[in-house]
């Protein structure tokens, strides 16, 4: 059972719905006898048996109460689960079930086996309830049983996203898609896509919101080095955006980064680049325009962008390092820009973030590493979406993922 949709883009990131869990089909694994019950749990669990055994549902519940009232033992307890999970199997009570999960966990007599299937339940019946703290305590404890399901991870974040821990739930796919990677296995799209939307629709109190943007800002670099397509770059660096509220300038370095990725999604994301940077780069906005109408996407006989291709035609190109950068001529636009940090009285962060950008356009990757490794502050989630997009070049999109399968029926007779 797939927990989330397939997620567009990331402004389309918000509205998923999530499918309750269903429960497994296996049957929970019969333990023994619980020979070590008190007389009365043994003689009224059994008679409570024999009567469901006959259909006569009334009857084992009676005496199935009576045994619950006997309990004095973890034996008891334990027995007294076993035969409400027998009774649940005739009458589909799920009150019923959810107590006879509770409990056998609660005994501690389960085999280890049964502990993963059990836990597992009993957080499905807490997600299904909306019981989502005790739900995601259940799923924990199903993984530190073994429990391999594959429903598990996704389960455990969304339950303690929902139970208001944003924070832990990235945390706990973060931790979950380093264990995947280490272990040389792949990682479901849908991990990275849920992970993002919880942390993009986050409102987490003030004391947590640096936290949850860099855990959310970790795991997009996770997803975009898995997956570099463009659609993801162009989602990923969206939430970045967002999520640290940037201002004119460095949403202007990421959309010269998404260009260079060939990540640049429709006409809205040319005319903002275009509208940027035509007064003090005129001709990287002329550029950008023209690459946009070579792709069909861009308008430029109207509105704003015609009005920009009007005046960026008659500017006369400045002699600065990134108007270099904008005619391509990298080998003077780097000179330049280590002439300005040896004189000093300039960002540094921004002047390495651009020289970094003028040696990737240029082919010169090791050099575009060191310098994005000198980018601190700010601009350094930028300078490292950039070495990851050095180590993983964009990849053409793959295509749109299947529908989420039915979730699986009640546990059979």
């Amino acid at each position: 059972m797939r927990i989330v949709s397939k997620m567009a883009l990331a402004i389309a990131l918000g509205g998923m719905a999530v499918a309750a869990p269903a429960f497994a089909k296996k049957e929970q694994k019969q333990e023994k006898p619980a020979d070590k019950a008190s007389p009365a749990v043994q003689k009224a669990s059994f008679d409570a048996q024999k009567a469901a055994d006959a259909g006569d549902i009334p009857t084992a519940l009676t005496n199935y109460a009576a045994a619950k009232a006997a309990m004095t033992t973890d034996d008891d307890k334990f027995m007294v689960g076993r035969v409400g999970y027998q009774i649940y199997q005739k009458n589909k009570d799920m009150a019923l079930f959810a107590e006879a999960v509770d409990l056998m966990l609660a005994s501690g007599k389960s085999s280890p086996d049964a502990q993963k299937q059990l836990y597992f339940a009993q957080g499905q019946i807490a997600y299904n309830s909306k019981d989502f703290a005790k739900a995601a305590v259940a799923f924990k404890n199903a993984e530190t049983a073994g429990s391999a399901d594959p429903d598990l991870v996704p389960l455990l974040v969304e339950s303690t996203a929902q139970s208001g821990q944003t924070l832990q739930a990235i945390n706990v796919l973060n931790e979950e898609v380093a264990k995947r990677q280490a272990a040389g296995q792949p990682v479901p799209a849908e991990w990275y896509q849920r992970g993002l939307a919880i942390g993009y629709k986050a409102k987490p109190n003030p004391a947590e919101a640096a936290a949850v943007n860099s855990a959310t800002l970790e795991l997009a670099k996770k997803w975009v080095a898995a997956e570099p397509q463009p659609r993801n770059w162009n989602a990923a660096l969206e939430i970045y955006s967002q999520q640290y509220k940037l201002g004119n300038d460095d949403r202007t370095e990421v959309l010269r980064f998404l260009r260079a990725a060939g990540a640049l999604q429709g006409d809205a994301d040319y005319r903002e680049y275009a509208l940027n940077v035509y007064l003090r780069f005129p001709n990287e906005a002329l550029q950008v325009l023209q690459e946009g109408s070579s792709k069909g996407i861009v308008n430029v006989t109207k509105g704003d962008a015609a009005d920009v291709m009007g005046i960026v035609k008659g500017k006369v190109a400045l002699s600065t390092a990134d108007a270099y950068v904008g005619y391509a001529d990298y080998a003077k636009a780097i000179d330049l820009y280590k002439i300005a940090l040896a004189k000093g009285g300039v960002d540094a962060a921004t002047v390495n973030l651009h020289m970094g950008w003028a040696q990737a356009l240029s082919g010169d990757a090791a050099g575009a590493k060191t310098s994005f490794a000198a980018v601190t502050g700010a601009k350094k989630p930028l300078a490292d979406f950039w070495v990851i997009h050095l180590d993983h070049p964009t990849v053409a999109n793959a295509a749109p993922a299947a529908a989420p399968a039915a979730p699986p029926a009640p546990p059979a007779k």
